[in-house]
């Protein structure tokens, strides 16, 4: 049986904004948080060295986004509350009055579409173990290096542990329908409906980043499915990963 070690916590706060990367001047939200911004809040609790300028780090420190690849790290996401929206105004600096000064610039104000009442539950297997030790102690202890937030610095995220368990691969042999907890990467989905829709449901689809490099040039985008109410998707997948008394996870 192939198994993998997984660390479960949830993320939650009043607001949150994961910027969808094809909007502009009114800001909109992805329904939850992008692989790479998870990356990131895993990379602030742990309090991996940022950057000394854009693409410049330290000598021997590997960036965040590099050392949760997908090579290096498997993150699942699963909706816990509804997703539910709503637009508000944020003040911002008028950099059309003045760019290079700032105190006569003035403010303007941006509508923002902003996530309410959000929580998630992440899933994480790492390949180093020390580290995968260190952020299990940092969520237990609730000793966060640099405090976590859900997309805006303003949206100050609590972050509980939950589990580290193991996780069963599984294969679906038969090609049958799966009840899937997490974010579905449609990459992933076989048959020619791969679908089962409950049209009592609340579907969403979106292309989203998966990886990033040190530049922050995405490397990868990928289609993910969601339920907005958290919800199981039924999916026919040729695997999958089971962990008792959650259910079955798909990483992203």
């Amino acid at each position: 049986m192939i198994s993998k070690e997984i660390l479960i916590f949830d993320i939650s706060s009043e607001y949150g904004h994961f910027r969808k990367y094809n909007t502009t001047t009114s800001p909109l939200t992805y329904s939850i948080p992008t692989r790479t911004a998870i990356a990131g809040i895993i990379g602030a609790i742990l309090g991996m060295e940022r950057e000394i300028s854009d693409g410049i780090f330290p000598d021997g420190v590997i960036p965040v986004q590099e050392f949760f690849s997908k090579k290096n790290a498997d993150i699942a996401i699963q909706i816990i509350n509804p997703v539910k929206k709503e637009n508000i105004a944020i003040n911002l600096i008028n950099t059309k009055t003045s760019f290079y000064d700032l105190t006569k610039a003035g403010r303007t104000q941006i509508k923002f579409e902003l996530l309410k009442d959000v929580k998630y539950r992440i899933y994480l297997n790492l390949n180093d173990m020390d580290i995968f030790n260190q952020l299990t102690n940092r969520l237990k202890q609730k000793k966060h290096h640099f405090s976590p937030y859900l997309g805006l610095a303003q949206f100050t995220a609590t972050v509980d542990f939950i589990d580290r368990t193991q996780a069963e691969l599984r294969n679906n042999i038969n090609v049958e329908y799966i009840e899937i907890i997490t974010a579905v990467n449609l990459s992933q989905i076989k048959d020619e409906n791969p679908i089962d829709f409950d049209y009592s449901a609340m579907y969403s689809a979106n292309n989203m980043p998966i990886e990033m490099n040190r530049n922050r040039e995405v490397q990868e985008y990928s289609e993910m499915l969601i339920e907005k109410n958290g919800l199981p998707v039924k999916t026919k997948v040729e695997s999958y990963y089971y962990i008792y008394n959650y259910g079955n996870i798909l990483f992203l």
